[in-house]
């Protein structure tokens, strides 16, 4: 992860004052977790606009959470409108008058 240049890790090394700060944070690392308080980086949120710290687990974890949109539930709810209505207008195509 030292490497990625989503983190501060790079600023760190370049920022005096930024290291000062840092200071109790071993290299390789620049942040704490904001979950578990484990060594961890500082980066923007994958879907929020905000930047916090996370170790590389709940990193993984909040990168690859799915988060459900309103545009998914349209989908949803039209697609059962569709097969309702198919199914409907089939019943009402076999049933004797």
């Amino acid at each position: 992860m030292e490497n990625d240049e989503s983190c501060y890790c790079q600023e760190r090394q370049r920022n005096p004052e930024l290291a000062k700060a840092l200071k109790e944070i071993p290299e390789g690392y620049c942040g704490i977790c904001e979950v578990c308080g484990k060594w961890g980086h500082t980066r923007a949120h994958p879907r929020l606009p905000i930047t916090s710290a996370w170790c590389d687990e709940h990193w993984e974890q909040l990168a690859n959470h799915k988060i459900i949109n309103l545009a998914e539930i349209i989908h949803f709810v039209g697609l059962l409108l569709i097969l309702s209505t198919a199914a409907y207008m089939l019943w009402q195509f076999f049933t004797p008058f």
